[in-house]
């Protein structure tokens, strides 16, 4: 069936974005669709936004620094939701479960930030400068016990986890490359600057360190450890080192094979044809292994505009929790809430810290703990998603975006405001219709007939829609029957 333009801009706010619906769409429509493809892809284009450093988040209410990883995460929410540059964090999102560190073992949250920051930075350009950096963060040498690794006794965790799941894939490689590549990376471990230089209590150090710009967490590289002799990788005898080695992989034939096939999956759908992942490795290889124009190419493509695509991929918790607050105007609130002029040495807790840990909670009961992943191959995608709890969770998360908190009303109090304005003298139809598209949601005549009845059910829209306190009870009774749809599972 040929999309209209709305419905292919809507596609791609699914897949190359945060989610589609009314508000986001209004962004983009003027656009057309090659206009919403440069926006959304070539995102360094567009200002970021009022965003939050990640000290504000470190800092607590007592004006004390805590220090762990889940902190971290609350900062990555906080932008998912706010940004206007959503592929940029959506790629951040890809790269973790790609590279997955976990912050139960890295347990110092500055060792996850950086993380983040790197995956971020290196999201949409060269792969293999990807691998280099991230392969060289205090995380990835902390997490697969690099900084462990000394001449005599390398250990081998990072080489055959870069080989296995960054990069070959099990079954190309022997245990013999795992021994030799791991001599590669000998002289790199940690460094934490600010218990060298700075004086002081905890606290104290950290205002330092944010003072003079000093990280807390350092990779740190000592020529006298490494290991300078030839090593033998993949049949081929040379003096390699840790960028040598990187480089190898991420330009290898079958590296190259697997992660076009990763990335257009993410995008657009699993068990492409070879013939399709032969047409886009031509791409991958023309631009010296740069992810923007294989990007591009994907949303250029015919697969990605066919049945097999549109609308058939199940929603991670972030397309589900992350799309619903964008689309129900979240992310302005909270960014209104911070002043413009904060400090790195003010907390965001007050302004949005109960919300994102409910959104934390929620995606972790959604089966995708963000910074937290199982182990070290990342999340199962797709249908792994919807599980029995799962479903209940998505349904349950009506009650938090929808449910008054204190004087500053509902996470959704702003689309709340809009139905009460627009809609409280509209037909159960007409309500029906916005409610849809709201949510980007399409649904049979027969599933539209029930969110009609419903509406009918709690007295039409005069008095579902009278003010805010009944437009909140009714916009979760009725998204609790949506969300528990099918199609509001899919994007």
């Amino acid at each position: 069936m040929e999309l209209t333009a709305e419905e292919k801009v809507s596609h791609l706010l699914r897949r190359f974005g945060l989610g589609a619906g009314r508000l986001e769409l209004e962004k983009y429509l003027h656009l057309g669709v090659e206009g919403t493809i440069d926006r959304l892809i070539d995102y360094e284009k567009v200002p970021v936004g009022h965003t939050p450093e990640v000290w504000e988040w470190y800092v607590q209410a007592d004006a004390k620094f805590g220090l762990d990883p889940t902190r971290v995460r609350s900062w990555w929410q906080y932008r998912m939701v706010t940004t206007e540059r959503p592929l940029e964090e959506k790629l951040v999102l890809f790269w973790h479960n790609h590279f997955a560190i976990s912050g139960s073992k890295c347990d110092f949250g500055p060792l996850m930030h950086t993380y983040v920051d790197v995956l971020r930075e290196n999201a949409s350009g060269s792969f293999s400068a990807l691998l280099t950096n991230v392969s060289k963060t205090p995380a990835m040498l902390k997490w697969l016990d690099v900084d462990q690794s000394v001449p005599g006794h390398p250990n081998e965790n990072f080489a055959r986890e870069v080989m296995e799941l960054f990069t070959l894939g099990i079954g190309n490689y022997s245990e013999k490359d795992v021994q030799e590549a791991s001599r590669t990376f000998l002289g790199w471990s940690l460094r934490y600057p600010i218990n060298e230089r700075l004086g002081g209590d905890q606290n104290k150090k950290i205002q330092g360190a944010i003072e003079y710009g000093w990280p807390l967490v350092a990779s740190s590289f000592s020529p006298e450890m490494r290991d300078m002799g030839h090593k033998t990788i993949l049949g081929k005898t040379a003096a390699y080192d840790a960028d040598m080695f990187l480089r190898t992989l991420a330009y290898h034939p079958i590296t190259a094979k697997r992660m076009v096939k990763k990335i257009f999956s993410f995008f657009a759908y699993d068990d492409p044809t070879p013939a399709t992942i032969d047409k886009f490795v031509k791409v991958w290889y023309k631009n010296d292994l740069h992810i923007k124009p294989l990007l591009k190419a994907i949303a250029h493509s015919n697969e990605f505009w066919s049945d097999r695509c549109v609308r058939t991929m199940v929603k991670s918790p972030v397309d589900f929790a992350v799309a619903q607050l964008r689309q129900t105007g979240v992310g302005s609130r909270w960014s209104s809430k911070r002043p413009a002029t904060q400090l790195p040495t003010q907390s965001m807790l007050p302004v949005a810290g109960d919300e994102v840990g409910q959104l934390a909670r929620t995606m972790r009961n959604q089966g995708l703990d963000l910074l937290f992943p199982f182990d070290v191959s990342g999340w199962k995608w797709g249908e792994a998603w919807l599980t029995t709890a799962t479903m209940l969770e998505r349904i349950r998360f009506q009650d938090f975006v929808f449910s008054p908190r204190g004087k500053t009303g509902a996470p959704g109090q702003a689309l709340l405001d809009r139905v009460v304005k627009d809609h409280s003298t509209s037909t159960s139809k007409e309500c029906t219709v916005a409610i849809l598209e709201l949510f980007d949601v399409t649904l049979s005549p027969e599933k539209h007939a029930v969110i009609e009845q419903a509406i009918e059910g709690i007295g039409g829209p005069a008095k579902a829609f009278a003010d805010g306190n009944r437009a909140s009870a009714s916009m979760r009774k009725l998204c609790k029957i949506l969300f528990a749809s099918p199609e509001a599972q899919l994007c």
